[in-house]
């Protein structure tokens, strides 16, 4: 995997908000590691009930990546759309890639039509796709848009074209890994970044060729408006995949030069009466245990080739290791000494939801063997993920930031 260079941590690190509510699915935490390479370490998570409080007052830029759109949308409801439009307009940076690009485009669609920042037509959007054309797609390539179907035609690599003034490093084609985001047809409403240029040897079409390239050639793949004081941004394609470097530093760019700053440079987070190291060691050590417990549960079932249908989206086991993976690899720093900025009921609250999640998993992994429905399970557990995961990011990046704040006194 390629690397990416820490920058200097002593420019500013601007207040970051990474959506983990509902509709969310694994790929936030792809926002979350290319960040971290990078040395961006003031980053919170927000899920609906946060963002439906108070939790984007106090962000640069809001980071919406892939999911179920729907359920996004109906999570954040009329409030949540004034909310993010005010953030906006009040100098804030939205970033939406996939489900987090087709949140703000225009649709009729009950609780979508909340959220019509943008006019632009979607073009992979069609209301005479026949059963049999319909029939024909792979499960993921087809869902309901209303009265209108949205349906995706090519899956991994696509190559994009930089607009002038945009070139990434230099480049001014780049390849994107693309997983159902939308191509976007030129408008006046939209500035357009990139469009989709063509395929690679990695394309995998889940429709004939022929209309894969009508579908996205020469449509928008990355766009850009102004909302008041703030920019809103759409990618189609995954730009935030971490093993896509090109595409990693053109968003962070994006992110480095955010128009309109709503906090000063000069802010620093300030954690209060921060737990002493051997306070939190026994915490840490249990709460390990529970992870390493879950993610023997989850390694038992990755020869099952089946998958979960969750409102809109498929999730298999793969995901889940995803997840336990994320939290696994970052002990050794939590287990490394200092002072960590965290409030210990959070970590028995984390060990406790470990503990529900493993129970979980062997539930499944035996009504898997019995060739049981497990659906029902699975529809419970991506959640506790997503929420354990989040908690568990937010202690490691307040030690991450605590420490740079210190090291710059």
């Amino acid at each position: 995997m390629p690397s990416i260079s820490n920058r200097n941590q002593s420019s500013f690190d601007p207040p970051i908000g990474i959506y983990t509510g509902s509709g969310a699915s694994h790929s936030w935490l792809w926002f979350v590691e290319i960040l971290e390479r990078m040395g961006f370490y003031n980053i919170h998570f927000v899920d609906d009930r946060g963002l439906l409080a108070s939790a984007l007052d106090s962000l640069d830029v809001l980071l919406m990546s892939g999911g179920d759109t729907f359920a996004i949308a109906k999570g954040l409801g009329t409030e949540g759309s004034l909310k993010l439009r005010h953030f906006i307009e009040e100098g804030g940076l939205y970033i939406g890639t996939c489900a987090g690009a087709y949140l703000p485009l225009r649709s009729s669609m009950e609780f979508l039509n909340q959220f019509n920042f943008i006019q632009a037509k979607i073009a992979n959007i069609s209301r005479r796709l026949s059963e049999p054309e319909r029939h024909s797609f792979q499960q993921v390539a087809c869902s309901s848009y209303g009265c209108e179907f949205i349906f995706h035609v090519a899956r991994e690599e696509v190559v994009v074209e930089m607009a002038n003034g945009y070139h990434a490093n230099g480049k001014k084609e780049m390849i994107a890994p693309l997983y159902g985001g939308p191509s976007i047809y030129p408008s006046e409403d939209i500035e357009s970044i990139a469009i989709y240029k063509g395929f690679t040897k990695k394309t995998k079409f889940l429709v004939e060729k022929a209309l894969a390239q009508k579908t996205l050639i020469g449509n928008i793949a990355v766009g850009k408006k102004e909302m008041g004081k703030g920019h809103l941004y759409i990618f189609g394609p995954h730009f935030e995949h971490p093993h896509f470097l090109p595409c990693n530093l053109f968003l962070i760019e994006v992110i480095r030069k955010k128009h309109g700053r709503r906090h000063s440079p000069n802010q620093k987070d300030v954690y209060e009466d921060p737990v002493k190291e051997e306070v939190v060691r026994n915490y840490i050590r249990d709460l390990k245990r529970e992870v390493s417990h879950s993610r023997i549960a989850a390694s038992g079932m990755t020869d099952f080739m089946g998958s979960w249908q969750i409102g809109n989206k498929y999730y298999d086991p793969e995901k889940i290791q995803v997840f336990i993976e994320t939290l696994w690899k970052r002990f050794t720093y939590l287990e490394s000494g200092g002072e960590v900025a965290v409030d210990l009921q959070d970590l028995d609250e984390m060990i406790g939801q470990m503990q529900g999640i493993t129970d979980v998993l062997r539930k499944m992994k035996k009504g898997i063997d019995r060739g049981e429905a497990t659906d029902g399970l699975a529809e419970g557990l991506f959640p506790s993920l997503k929420k354990v995961t989040s908690h568990f990011l937010t202690v490691y990046f307040n030690k991450k930031r605590l420490e740079s704040i210190m090291s710059q006194a």
